[in-house]
């Protein structure tokens, strides 16, 4: 029982938070498109940042928290689909984070990289609305993509053995280590 009102609590806080760091950062990279927006890219940034880093604990917390309140998590494929989509989630958010950190806020006056940028928080604000989607339809029996002509099929999902979805991490981890050892030495982009 208390499971459940946990899981309400921190999934609301995760998506308002991951809504406006989303928002923010496609606002960042809107306003260079606008003559004398610096004040407003950088306040904008600011809370883009904040809001991204407030995010990624909070994700896993509403994910264990979701499979706390369910009776049986690996029932059914909307709930694999629900952990696909948070690590899609935290994937884009970690993007951005690290986008931001290892460039500083001048990263929005790159037009690749603020592109780049908008591209993950994009991502990361489409993958979060199809994950609190299915997490209504699973509860609710209705939600905010039942507006599209068409229910994707989030009934249905591919299981990956353990141990190819454990080598698929491996990949993923020693590709994310050689763009960090073997990339150009980044050094902060000036505002």
């Amino acid at each position: 029982m208390f499971s459940q009102t946990l899981h309400h609590l921190v999934v609301g806080l995760t998506t308002g938070i991951a809504t406006l760091a989303c928002l923010c950062a496609i606002a960042a990279w809107v306003s260079n498109y606008f003559v004398g927006a610096k004040n407003a890219r950088a306040h904008l940034d600011t809370a883009s940042y904040i809001a991204a880093i407030a995010t990624l604990p909070l994700l896993p917390i509403a994910v264990l928290s979701g499979t706390m309140s369910m009776s049986d998590p690996a029932s059914d494929a909307m709930s694999y689909n629900k952990f696909l989509f948070a690590g899609l989630t935290t994937g884009f958010l970690a993007s951005m984070v690290i986008g931001r950190w290892r460039f500083g806020p001048g990263v929005w006056n790159d037009s690749r990289l603020a592109l780049l940028q908008a591209i993950s928080a994009i991502g990361a604000l489409a993958s979060i609305t199809v994950l609190g989607s299915i997490g209504a339809k699973m509860t609710l029996g209705e939600s905010t993509m039942d507006i599209l002509p068409f229910w994707p099929a989030f009934d249905d999902s591919i299981v990956v053995n353990g141990w190819f979805s454990l080598v698929l991490l491996i990949i993923g981890l020693v590709a994310v280590v050689a763009a960090f050892m073997l990339g150009p030495k980044v050094e902060r982009l000036p505002e």
